[in-house]
Protein backbone atom coordinates (compact mmCIF):
# COMPACT_ATOMS: atom_id res chain seq x y z
CA UNK A 1 0.00 0.00 0.00
CA UNK A 2 2.84 2.35 0.78
CA UNK A 3 4.45 1.99 -2.68
CA UNK A 4 1.13 2.98 -4.29
CA UNK A 5 1.02 6.22 -2.26
CA UNK A 6 4.58 7.06 -3.36
CA UNK A 7 3.71 6.47 -7.02
CA UNK A 8 0.76 8.85 -6.73
CA UNK A 9 2.92 11.50 -5.06
CA UNK A 10 5.61 11.24 -7.79
CA UNK A 11 3.00 11.41 -10.53
CA UNK A 12 1.46 14.53 -9.01
CA UNK A 13 4.90 16.13 -8.71
CA UNK A 14 5.66 15.35 -12.36
CA UNK A 15 2.41 16.90 -13.47
CA UNK A 16 3.01 20.04 -11.44
CA UNK A 17 6.56 20.33 -12.77
CA UNK A 18 5.39 19.93 -16.37
CA UNK A 19 2.70 22.55 -15.91
CA UNK A 20 5.12 24.95 -14.26
CA UNK A 21 7.69 24.62 -17.05
CA UNK A 22 5.04 25.09 -19.72
CA UNK A 23 3.66 28.25 -18.18
CA UNK A 24 7.14 29.69 -17.53
CA UNK A 25 8.15 31.69 -20.64
CA UNK A 26 11.13 33.55 -19.15
CA UNK A 27 14.60 33.74 -20.82
CA UNK A 28 18.10 34.02 -19.45
CA UNK A 29 20.68 35.98 -21.46
CA UNK A 30 24.36 35.27 -20.87
CA UNK A 31 26.65 38.00 -22.31
CA UNK A 32 30.22 36.93 -23.09
CA UNK A 33 31.36 39.67 -25.53
CA UNK A 34 31.40 39.34 -28.39
CA UNK A 35 29.02 36.43 -27.80
CA UNK A 36 25.52 36.33 -26.42
CA UNK A 37 23.79 33.14 -25.30
CA UNK A 38 20.03 33.12 -24.79
CA UNK A 39 18.49 30.11 -22.97
CA UNK A 40 15.11 29.54 -21.44
CA UNK A 41 14.69 29.97 -17.72
CA UNK A 42 13.80 26.29 -17.35
CA UNK A 43 17.00 25.19 -19.03
CA UNK A 44 19.04 27.62 -16.92
CA UNK A 45 17.56 26.21 -13.73
CA UNK A 46 18.32 22.69 -14.95
CA UNK A 47 21.92 23.62 -15.70
CA UNK A 48 22.32 25.12 -12.22
CA UNK A 49 21.01 21.99 -10.60
CA UNK A 50 23.27 19.77 -12.69
CA UNK A 51 26.24 21.99 -11.87
CA UNK A 52 25.54 21.80 -8.18
CA UNK A 53 25.29 18.02 -8.30
CA UNK A 54 28.54 17.78 -10.29
CA UNK A 55 30.32 20.11 -7.86
CA UNK A 56 29.06 18.09 -4.86
CA UNK A 57 30.17 14.83 -6.43
CA UNK A 58 33.58 16.30 -7.16
CA UNK A 59 34.03 17.47 -3.55
CA UNK A 60 32.79 14.14 -2.26
CA UNK A 61 35.22 12.23 -4.44
CA UNK A 62 38.13 14.40 -3.30
CA UNK A 63 37.13 13.90 0.33
CA UNK A 64 37.02 10.13 -0.08
CA UNK A 65 40.32 10.13 -1.92
CA UNK A 66 42.06 12.20 0.75
CA UNK A 67 40.47 10.16 3.54
CA UNK A 68 41.57 6.79 2.22
CA UNK A 69 44.68 6.52 4.45
CA UNK A 70 42.66 7.29 7.55
CA UNK A 71 39.90 4.87 6.49
CA UNK A 72 42.49 2.17 5.91
CA UNK A 73 43.98 2.80 9.36
CA UNK A 74 40.52 2.62 10.94
CA UNK A 75 39.81 -0.61 9.09
CA UNK A 76 43.04 -2.12 10.35
CA UNK A 77 42.25 -0.95 13.90
CA UNK A 78 38.77 -2.47 13.73
CA UNK A 79 40.25 -5.67 12.41
CA UNK A 80 42.82 -5.77 15.22
CA UNK A 81 40.09 -5.10 17.79
CA UNK A 82 37.95 -7.87 16.34
CA UNK A 83 40.89 -10.29 16.42
CA UNK A 84 41.75 -9.21 19.98
CA UNK A 85 38.14 -9.70 21.10
CA UNK A 86 38.12 -13.13 19.51
CA UNK A 87 41.42 -13.99 21.20
CA UNK A 88 40.11 -12.82 24.59
CA UNK A 89 36.95 -14.87 24.09
CA UNK A 90 38.99 -17.93 23.17
CA UNK A 91 41.31 -17.38 26.13
CA UNK A 92 38.49 -17.20 28.65
CA UNK A 93 36.70 -20.14 27.04
CA UNK A 94 39.88 -22.25 27.15
CA UNK A 95 40.57 -21.20 30.75
CA UNK A 96 37.16 -22.32 31.98
CA UNK A 97 37.54 -25.43 29.86
CA UNK A 98 40.78 -26.34 31.66
CA UNK A 99 43.10 -25.72 28.66
CA UNK A 100 45.34 -23.33 30.54
CA UNK A 101 48.30 -23.20 28.16
CA UNK A 102 46.07 -22.37 25.19
CA UNK A 103 44.22 -19.84 27.32
CA UNK A 104 47.46 -18.13 28.26
CA UNK A 105 48.60 -17.85 24.62
CA UNK A 106 45.23 -16.48 23.50
CA UNK A 107 45.23 -13.96 26.34
CA UNK A 108 48.73 -12.82 25.35
CA UNK A 109 47.45 -12.02 21.85
CA UNK A 110 44.46 -10.15 23.25
CA UNK A 111 46.69 -8.12 25.59
CA UNK A 112 48.34 -6.45 22.59
CA UNK A 113 45.21 -4.30 22.21
CA UNK A 114 45.06 -1.68 24.97
CA UNK A 115 41.29 -1.82 25.49
CA UNK A 116 41.41 -5.55 26.22
CA UNK A 117 44.75 -5.59 28.05
CA UNK A 118 43.46 -5.63 31.69
CA UNK A 119 41.06 -8.55 31.20
CA UNK A 120 43.54 -10.39 28.97
CA UNK A 121 46.43 -10.01 31.43
CA UNK A 122 44.28 -11.18 34.34
CA UNK A 123 43.21 -14.22 32.31
CA UNK A 124 46.83 -14.95 31.40
CA UNK A 125 47.86 -14.59 35.07
CA UNK A 126 45.12 -16.97 36.16
CA UNK A 127 46.21 -19.49 33.54
CA UNK A 128 49.85 -19.20 34.61
CA UNK A 129 48.77 -19.71 38.22
CA UNK A 130 47.04 -22.95 37.27
CA UNK A 131 50.18 -24.05 35.43
CA UNK A 132 52.29 -23.09 38.50
CA UNK A 133 54.32 -20.75 36.28
CA UNK A 134 54.70 -18.16 39.01
CA UNK A 135 57.31 -16.03 37.23
CA UNK A 136 55.06 -15.56 34.21
CA UNK A 137 52.13 -14.89 36.54
CA UNK A 138 53.96 -12.06 38.28
CA UNK A 139 55.10 -10.66 34.93
CA UNK A 140 51.51 -10.42 33.72
CA UNK A 141 50.41 -8.72 36.92
CA UNK A 142 53.24 -6.20 36.62
CA UNK A 143 51.92 -5.11 33.20
CA UNK A 144 48.46 -4.29 34.52
CA UNK A 145 47.35 -0.63 34.39
CA UNK A 146 46.73 1.17 37.65
CA UNK A 147 42.93 0.92 37.45
CA UNK A 148 43.17 -2.91 37.42
CA UNK A 149 45.36 -3.20 40.53
CA UNK A 150 42.39 -3.86 42.84
CA UNK A 151 41.37 -6.87 40.78
CA UNK A 152 44.97 -8.12 40.86
CA UNK A 153 45.08 -7.83 44.65
CA UNK A 154 41.86 -9.81 44.97
CA UNK A 155 43.35 -12.49 42.74
CA UNK A 156 46.55 -12.58 44.77
CA UNK A 157 44.58 -12.83 48.02
CA UNK A 158 42.65 -15.80 46.66
CA UNK A 159 45.91 -17.44 45.57
CA UNK A 160 47.43 -16.94 49.02
CA UNK A 161 44.33 -18.45 50.58
CA UNK A 162 44.46 -21.46 48.25
CA UNK A 163 48.13 -22.00 49.15
CA UNK A 164 47.30 -22.05 52.89
CA UNK A 165 48.65 -18.57 53.62
CA UNK A 166 45.56 -16.91 55.17
CA UNK A 167 47.52 -14.23 57.03
CA UNK A 168 49.16 -13.07 53.80
CA UNK A 169 45.72 -13.00 52.19
CA UNK A 170 44.39 -10.78 54.99
CA UNK A 171 47.41 -8.48 54.66
CA UNK A 172 46.72 -8.06 50.94
CA UNK A 173 43.05 -7.31 51.56
CA UNK A 174 44.05 -4.60 54.02
CA UNK A 175 45.72 -2.69 51.16
CA UNK A 176 42.44 -2.41 49.22
CA UNK A 177 40.27 0.74 49.38
CA UNK A 178 37.32 0.53 51.75
CA UNK A 179 34.82 0.36 48.90
CA UNK A 180 36.56 -2.59 47.29
CA UNK A 181 36.83 -4.43 50.62
CA UNK A 182 33.03 -4.24 50.95
CA UNK A 183 32.51 -6.15 47.70
CA UNK A 184 30.97 -9.59 48.12
CA UNK A 185 33.96 -11.43 46.65
CA UNK A 186 36.40 -9.60 48.93
CA UNK A 187 34.22 -10.34 51.97
CA UNK A 188 34.09 -14.02 51.07
CA UNK A 189 37.87 -14.22 50.78
CA UNK A 190 38.26 -12.39 54.09
CA UNK A 191 35.75 -14.71 55.75
CA UNK A 192 37.62 -17.83 54.61
CA UNK A 193 40.93 -16.36 55.76
CA UNK A 194 39.50 -15.32 59.13
CA UNK A 195 38.15 -18.82 59.68
CA UNK A 196 41.55 -20.35 58.95
CA UNK A 197 43.41 -18.05 61.35
CA UNK A 198 40.76 -18.48 64.05
CA UNK A 199 39.67 -14.83 64.21
CA UNK A 200 36.20 -15.56 65.60
CA UNK A 201 35.17 -11.91 65.97
CA UNK A 202 35.83 -11.25 62.28
CA UNK A 203 34.05 -14.45 61.29
CA UNK A 204 30.97 -13.27 63.19
CA UNK A 205 31.06 -9.84 61.54
CA UNK A 206 31.66 -11.11 58.01
CA UNK A 207 29.18 -13.98 58.18
CA UNK A 208 26.47 -11.63 59.44
CA UNK A 209 27.20 -9.15 56.62
CA UNK A 210 27.17 -11.80 53.88
CA UNK A 211 24.01 -13.39 55.28
CA UNK A 212 22.30 -9.99 55.39
CA UNK A 213 23.04 -9.43 51.68
CA UNK A 214 22.05 -12.96 50.68
CA UNK A 215 25.61 -13.86 49.67
CA UNK A 216 25.88 -16.82 52.02
CA UNK A 217 23.65 -19.86 52.37
CA UNK A 218 21.67 -19.64 55.64
CA UNK A 219 22.74 -23.14 56.75
CA UNK A 220 26.42 -22.40 56.11
CA UNK A 221 26.12 -19.02 57.80
CA UNK A 222 24.45 -20.58 60.84
CA UNK A 223 27.24 -23.14 61.19
CA UNK A 224 29.92 -20.44 60.90
CA UNK A 225 28.16 -18.16 63.37
CA UNK A 226 27.77 -21.00 65.84
CA UNK A 227 31.43 -22.03 65.59
CA UNK A 228 32.66 -18.44 65.86
CA UNK A 229 30.44 -17.62 68.84
CA UNK A 230 31.54 -20.81 70.60
CA UNK A 231 35.16 -19.91 69.91
CA UNK A 232 34.68 -16.43 71.35
CA UNK A 233 33.10 -17.84 74.49
CA UNK A 234 35.96 -20.29 74.81
CA UNK A 235 38.50 -17.51 74.34
CA UNK A 236 36.89 -15.52 77.14
CA UNK A 237 38.11 -18.29 79.45
CA UNK A 238 37.46 -17.86 83.17
CA UNK A 239 36.92 -14.11 83.07
CA UNK A 240 33.27 -13.32 83.90
CA UNK A 241 33.52 -9.79 82.53
CA UNK A 242 34.92 -11.02 79.24
CA UNK A 243 32.16 -13.62 79.06
CA UNK A 244 29.51 -10.94 79.66
CA UNK A 245 30.98 -8.71 76.94
CA UNK A 246 31.13 -11.62 74.51
CA UNK A 247 27.57 -12.67 75.28
CA UNK A 248 26.38 -9.09 74.78
CA UNK A 249 28.00 -9.01 71.32
CA UNK A 250 25.77 -11.84 70.11
CA UNK A 251 22.44 -11.06 68.48
CA UNK A 252 19.14 -11.88 70.16
CA UNK A 253 18.64 -14.80 67.77
CA UNK A 254 22.12 -16.19 68.47
CA UNK A 255 21.49 -15.99 72.22
CA UNK A 256 18.62 -18.45 71.78
CA UNK A 257 20.87 -21.13 70.25
CA UNK A 258 20.87 -24.05 72.76
CA UNK A 259 24.50 -24.96 72.10
CA UNK A 260 25.63 -21.36 72.68
CA UNK A 261 23.51 -21.03 75.81
CA UNK A 262 25.03 -24.21 77.22
CA UNK A 263 28.55 -23.15 76.26
CA UNK A 264 28.09 -19.73 77.88
CA UNK A 265 26.59 -21.28 81.01
CA UNK A 266 29.53 -23.69 81.36
CA UNK A 267 31.90 -20.77 80.89
CA UNK A 268 30.23 -18.74 83.64
CA UNK A 269 30.17 -21.76 85.92
CA UNK A 270 33.89 -22.43 85.37
CA UNK A 271 34.59 -18.74 86.09
CA UNK A 272 32.80 -18.99 89.44
CA UNK A 273 29.71 -17.07 88.30
CA UNK A 274 27.25 -19.92 88.91
CA UNK A 275 24.35 -17.53 89.43
CA UNK A 276 24.87 -16.05 85.95
CA UNK A 277 25.17 -19.55 84.48
CA UNK A 278 21.91 -20.67 86.08
CA UNK A 279 20.14 -17.50 85.01
CA UNK A 280 21.07 -18.07 81.37
CA UNK A 281 19.63 -21.58 81.48
CA UNK A 282 16.53 -20.49 83.43
CA UNK A 283 15.80 -17.78 80.86
CA UNK A 284 16.24 -20.33 78.06
CA UNK A 285 13.87 -22.80 79.73
CA UNK A 286 11.25 -20.11 80.32
CA UNK A 287 10.97 -19.36 76.61
CA UNK A 288 7.71 -20.59 75.02
CA UNK A 289 9.31 -23.11 72.65
CA UNK A 290 12.03 -24.37 75.02
CA UNK A 291 12.96 -28.07 75.06
CA UNK A 292 13.88 -29.25 78.56
CA UNK A 293 16.22 -31.97 77.33
CA UNK A 294 18.53 -29.35 75.78
CA UNK A 295 19.15 -27.30 78.92
CA UNK A 296 18.26 -29.26 82.04
CA UNK A 297 21.23 -31.70 81.95
CA UNK A 298 23.59 -28.71 81.99
CA UNK A 299 21.60 -26.95 84.69
CA UNK A 300 21.59 -30.09 86.86
CA UNK A 301 25.35 -29.81 87.26
CA UNK A 302 25.21 -26.18 88.49
CA UNK A 303 23.11 -26.42 91.64
CA UNK A 304 25.68 -25.26 94.18
CA UNK A 305 24.32 -22.28 96.07
CA UNK A 306 20.66 -22.62 95.06
CA UNK A 307 17.85 -21.57 97.37
CA UNK A 308 14.17 -22.32 97.85
CA UNK A 309 13.28 -19.99 94.96
CA UNK A 310 15.06 -22.30 92.55
CA UNK A 311 13.13 -25.30 93.89
CA UNK A 312 9.93 -23.32 93.34
CA UNK A 313 11.08 -22.67 89.78
CA UNK A 314 11.56 -26.41 89.19
CA UNK A 315 8.03 -27.00 90.48
CA UNK A 316 6.73 -24.54 87.86
CA UNK A 317 8.57 -26.49 85.17
CA UNK A 318 6.97 -29.69 86.45
CA UNK A 319 3.60 -28.06 85.95
CA UNK A 320 4.62 -27.27 82.37
CA UNK A 321 6.23 -30.68 81.66
CA UNK A 322 4.60 -33.08 84.15
CA UNK A 323 5.77 -36.23 82.34
CA UNK A 324 9.25 -35.10 81.36
CA UNK A 325 11.95 -37.24 82.97
CA UNK A 326 14.55 -34.46 82.71
CA UNK A 327 12.29 -32.02 84.58
CA UNK A 328 11.60 -34.57 87.34
CA UNK A 329 15.32 -35.43 87.61
CA UNK A 330 16.25 -31.73 87.89
CA UNK A 331 13.60 -31.12 90.57
CA UNK A 332 14.89 -34.15 92.51
CA UNK A 333 18.49 -32.91 92.30
CA UNK A 334 17.41 -29.45 93.53
CA UNK A 335 15.53 -30.96 96.46
CA UNK A 336 18.49 -33.17 97.32
CA UNK A 337 20.78 -30.14 97.25
CA UNK A 338 18.58 -28.54 99.94
CA UNK A 339 18.36 -31.86 101.80
CA UNK A 340 14.68 -32.33 101.08
CA UNK A 341 15.19 -36.10 100.94
CA UNK A 342 11.56 -37.21 100.83
CA UNK A 343 10.62 -34.86 98.03
CA UNK A 344 13.75 -35.76 96.09
CA UNK A 345 12.94 -39.47 96.41
CA UNK A 346 9.41 -38.94 95.12
CA UNK A 347 10.67 -37.02 92.07
CA UNK A 348 13.27 -39.67 91.29
CA UNK A 349 10.69 -42.48 91.37
CA UNK A 350 8.46 -40.49 89.02
CA UNK A 351 11.44 -39.76 86.77
CA UNK A 352 12.20 -43.46 86.44
CA UNK A 353 8.61 -44.16 85.41
CA UNK A 354 8.65 -41.25 82.92
CA UNK A 355 11.73 -42.52 81.05
CA UNK A 356 11.03 -44.00 77.64
CA UNK A 357 12.69 -47.01 76.04
CA UNK A 358 15.13 -44.71 74.22
CA UNK A 359 16.23 -43.10 77.51
CA UNK A 360 17.96 -46.06 79.15
CA UNK A 361 21.12 -44.08 79.85
CA UNK A 362 19.11 -41.38 81.62
CA UNK A 363 17.16 -44.00 83.55
CA UNK A 364 20.40 -45.68 84.60
CA UNK A 365 21.75 -42.38 85.95
CA UNK A 366 18.49 -41.74 87.81
CA UNK A 367 18.66 -45.20 89.39
CA UNK A 368 22.25 -44.48 90.45
CA UNK A 369 21.28 -41.10 91.93
CA UNK A 370 18.38 -42.67 93.82
CA UNK A 371 20.69 -45.41 95.10
CA UNK A 372 23.13 -42.80 96.43
CA UNK A 373 20.26 -40.92 98.11
CA UNK A 374 18.97 -44.11 99.74
CA UNK A 375 22.44 -44.99 101.00
CA UNK A 376 22.63 -41.53 102.52
CA UNK A 377 19.48 -42.15 104.54
CA UNK A 378 20.64 -45.70 105.45
CA UNK A 379 18.28 -47.75 103.30
CA UNK A 380 20.87 -50.16 102.01
CA UNK A 381 18.51 -52.87 100.75
CA UNK A 382 16.56 -50.43 98.54
CA UNK A 383 19.78 -48.81 97.39
CA UNK A 384 21.14 -52.18 96.21
CA UNK A 385 18.08 -52.76 94.06
CA UNK A 386 18.58 -49.41 92.33
CA UNK A 387 22.31 -50.01 91.89
CA UNK A 388 21.49 -53.26 90.10
CA UNK A 389 18.87 -51.52 87.94
CA UNK A 390 21.39 -48.79 87.07
CA UNK A 391 23.99 -51.38 86.10
CA UNK A 392 21.49 -53.21 83.87
CA UNK A 393 20.43 -50.03 82.05
CA UNK A 394 23.94 -48.68 81.58
CA UNK A 395 25.36 -52.05 80.57
CA UNK A 396 22.66 -52.47 77.91
CA UNK A 397 23.92 -49.29 76.21
CA UNK A 398 27.48 -50.52 75.66
CA UNK A 399 26.72 -53.16 72.96
CA UNK A 400 24.69 -50.56 71.07
CA UNK A 401 27.64 -48.17 71.04
CA UNK A 402 29.97 -50.91 69.85
CA UNK A 403 27.64 -51.81 66.97
CA UNK A 404 27.35 -48.12 66.05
Amino acid sequence: MRWLVWILILAAAAVLLALGSTLNTGNVAVLLPPWRVDVSLNFAVLLLLLGFVAFYLLLRGLSLLLGMPRAAAEFRARRRMRLAAQALHNGMFDYFGGRFRRAERAAQRAAEFADFAPAALLTAAQSAQQLQAYDRREAYLAQLPQDARDAAILLQAQWRLDSKQPRDALSLLQTLPAGVRRRTHALRIELQAARKVGDHADVLRLARTLLKHGALHPAAAQAMLHTAATGLLRQAGDDPQALRRTWAQLTALERTDPALVNAAARGFDSAGASADARQLLIDALNRPQAEPGLFMPTLRGMLDGIDAAFVAQTEQWLGRWPHEAQALYLAAAACAQLQLWGKAQQHLHKAIQACGEDERRLRGHIHATLAQLLEGIEREDQAQRHWRAAAIDLAAIEPQHKRA
